[in-house]
């Protein structure tokens, strides 16, 4: 009978064992992380981490200064506007300027025009000097301007990159 019984407790020790190895393994952030993004361009950012943090930006709402900004739909990533992100970063970078008008007097309307997007370029958000994703994304939310472009309701694409060097970050929003 202690035999039957240690059996039959060692058996649903195993499965209780086997069970949380299962359920752990499979609730990693990266099951959490939104499955459209696929991205060929090499930003120099960690895209899932910055999308959540722009994303839940825009889901919860949020006051721009004076403003306030009810909630809005997610964004969705698009290559098209990171290229002229990164682009733009990068030019900024080599050539040592900060700016929303490039060195050769583009627009960031101007870039994106030469990329693929077929969409409309509706707002773009630069910044110096940010070590990491959620510091640039505070930075962007504490700033009126750059806080009411992210919370663009008319926008639903986005592509954002930082310089090869780190420096340098550009937001680009878009719609389609």
């Amino acid at each position: 009978m202690f035999q039957s019984i240690r059996n039959t407790h060692l058996a649903f020790t195993s499965g209780l064992l086997f069970f949380t190895i299962v359920l752990f393994s499979c609730s990693s952030d990266e099951n959490n992380l939104d499955p459209d993004i696929d991205s060929s361009i090499e930003v120099n950012l960690d895209i899932n981490a910055i999308m959540k943090m722009i994303n839940d930006e825009r889901a919860n709402g949020t006051d721009c200064g004076s403003k306030e900004n009810s909630p809005v739909e997610k964004l969705l990533w698009s290559d098209d506007l990171a290229e002229a992100a990164l682009a733009h970063s990068n030019d900024m970078q080599i050539n040592d300027y900060f700016s929303h008008t490039s060195e050769d007097g583009r627009k960031f309307q101007d870039r994106v025009r030469e990329t693929n997007f077929s969409g409309t370029a509706i707002g773009e958000n630069i910044a110096i000097g940010y070590s990491t994703e959620s510091a640039v994304i505070q930075g962007w939310m504490e700033s009126d301007g750059h806080c009411n472009n992210i919370m663009k309701s008319n926008a639903n694409v986005i592509g954002v990159a930082r310089s090869d060097e780190g420096a340098y970050w550009t937001m680009i929003l878009g719609s389609e």
